[in-house]
C-alpha cells in the first residue's frame, strides 16, 4: 500500500489546502526549528495544522533540528509537544537532522540526541521517527540503535537505494500541487500509518483536548512562570499538580505534569466538572476577583457567561468558576 503526499513548511507561503486535499494523500507539516522558543515556530504551521484539520487531511508533522547535545534535543523536544498537544495526527512526529552545524558530532552524540528526543515524544504517546538524507542515514545516523524508529528518507532519485527499512520516501524537492504557488517536496508512505496510529491510540488521537494533560522535560533556564506562559496555564497550578512547594525550585532533567489548559469553549451547560486542583476557588459574581473556598469539589454547569473572568455557574445558586480552574468529569 502507497500513499502519496507532500511535506510543507513556511516556504510555501499561503497554501490552498482546499485545491490541495484532492491531489494528496497526505502531508508533513513542518511545527518549527531548534530549540523551543516561540520566534522559532514555523509561521505557517498553525495555519496548516487548522486547514488539515477542518478538511481531514491526514497530517503529521517535523521539526527541524539544531541539537548539540542532549539539553538541546530536549528542548527540541518540548518545542512540538507544545505546538501539537491540541491536534489528531494520523501521521507521525519526525525529527529532523542534517544540519551542517552538526556535522562536527560523531555518531554516537546525534545517536544519543536523537534517541532523547524520541524517548520524550514517545513518552507522551506520540509515534515518533526520524528524517534525514541518504549520506546521513549511512554515515551519521547509522547506529543500530535508532532502527527502532521509523525512518523517513530524503533521496530525489527514481528508485531509492537505502539499505535498511524506511517507512516513508521524499523522492522530489521539485513538485508541483495546485493550491501551492511553489514547488514542494513529494513523498510516498509505504506503511499505513492511520491505522498504526489509530490501533495503538497515539498522537492524540483519542484525546479529549480539555483534560489531557502532558509531559514536559525542564531545561536549564526554566521557570514555573516561564512554563505555564508557553502552555497558557497558570504556574501555581503546575506547582501544586507536581507537589513543588516554595521556593518553587525546579531542576534540568524534571519532568512536570503540565494541565491541560482551558477555554470557556470547551464546556457546555450541563457538563459535570471538578476543580483541577486542591485549590478550591469559588466566587460570588462573573467579575469577582475575591476567591471564597467552595464547599464542594465541583458541580454541574448551568450558565455560561462568555468574556467575564469567572465564565462557569455551578448549580444555579452555588458561584461562579474560572473555566482554567475545573475540567470535565
Amino acid at each position: 500500500m502507497e500513499k502519496k503526499g507532500i511535506d510543507v513548511s513556511e516556504f510555501q507561503g499561503i497554501i490552498n489546502w482546499e485545491e490541495v486535499k484532492d491531489n494528496i494523500d497526505f502531508a508533513i507539516i513542518r511545527c518549527g526549528y531548534g530549540s523551543d522558543i516561540a520566534s522559532q515556530d514555523d509561521k505557517q504551521f498553525v495555519r496548516n495544522a487548522n486547514e488539515c484539520t477542518r478538511l481531514g487531511i491526514p497530517f503529521g508533522v517535523y521539526l527541524y533540528s539544531y541539537a548539540k547535545n542532549k539539553d538541546s534535543a530536549t528542548s527540541e523536544a518540548n518545542h512540538v509537544l507544545r505546538l501539537i498537544k491540541n491536534y489528531k495526527m494520523e501521521y507521525p512526529i519526525f525529527y529532523d537532522v542534517e544540519d551542517r552545524s552538526q556535522n562536527h558530532l560523531s555518531n554516537d552524540e546525534l545517536t544519543e540526541i536523537c534517541e532523547t528526543f524520541c524517548n520524550i515524544l514517545e513518552n507522551n504517546k506520540y509515534f515518533v521517527g526520524i528524517y534525514a538524507n541518504l549520506y546521513w542515514f549511512n554515515t551519521k545516523l547509522s547506529s543500530n540503535k535508532l532502527d527502532a524508529y521509523d525512518k523517513w528518507l530524503a533521496e530525489w532519485t527514481s528508485t531509492p537505494t537505502y539499505n535498511k527499512p524506511f517507512g516513508m520516501w521524499q523522492h522530489s524537492s521539485s513538485g508541483s500541487i495546485k493550491g501551492i504557488n511553489t514547488h514542494v517536496d513529494l513523498d510516498i508512505a509505504y506503511k499505513d500509518y492511520p491505522s498504526i496510529i489509530k490501533d495503538n491510540n497515539l498522537n492524540n488521537i483519542n484525546k479529549d483536548n480539555s483534560t489531557e494533560e502532558i509531559k514536559y522535560t525542564v531545561v536549564k533556564g526554566d521557570s514555573l512562570w516561564k512554563i505555564g506562559k508557553m502552555y497558557n496555564v497558570r504556574w501555581q497550578d503546575i506547582a501544586e499538580v507536581n507537589n513543588i512547594k516554595f521556593p518553587y525550585i525546579i531542576h534540568p532533567g524534571q519532568i512536570l505534569i503540565i494541565p491541560g489548559a482551558m477555554s470557556v469553549d470547551n464546556f457546555k451547560v450541563g457538563d459535570k466538572v471538578i476543580y483541577r486542583t486542591n485549590t478550591h476557588n469559588i466566587y460570588t459574581s462573573t467579575d469577582s476577583n475575591t476567591p471564597i473556598k467552595a464547599k464542594y469539589n465541583g458541580g454541574t454547569i448551568t450558565a455560561i457567561f462568555k468574556g467575564t473572568r469567572n465564565e462557569l455557574q455551578l448549580n444555579t445558586n452555588r458561584g461562579y468558576v474560572r473555566a482554567s480552574d475545573v475540567k470535565k468529569v
